[in-house]
């Protein structure tokens, strides 16, 4: 059986010019593609915490700096947010 096809969905081509037109206002936002399909994508925001040197800095401050590492890791870090498209043109965040 064929997949019937009603007339108010739109085209692959036409979502994924929605998509791009998305993605262009994500990036001048601040936002990269970290990965994407035909008519969706996964974006980013922020950098990712270094470990590593809070806990240098932890140690080397005798555990004081411990409460701006935590304070780091909960507020801080890498922020992802999807985007799709579905058949109607509709955007769907995530």
């Amino acid at each position: 059986m064929s997949e019937q096809v009603r007339p108010d969905q739109i085209s692959v081509e036409q979502r994924q010019q929605i998509l791009a037109e998305e993605i262009r206002r994500a990036v001048a936002a601040g936002y990269r593609t970290e990965s994407s399909t035909t008519t969706s994508v996964v974006l980013v925001k922020g950098k990712r915490v270094n470990h590593l040197l809070h806990l240098v800095l932890s140690v080397l401050t005798a555990g004081v700096w411990i409460i701006v590492w935590i304070i780091v890791a909960v507020a801080g870090g890498e922020k992802r947010s999807s985007l799709l498209v579905d058949e109607f043109g509709n955007i769907q965040r995530g």
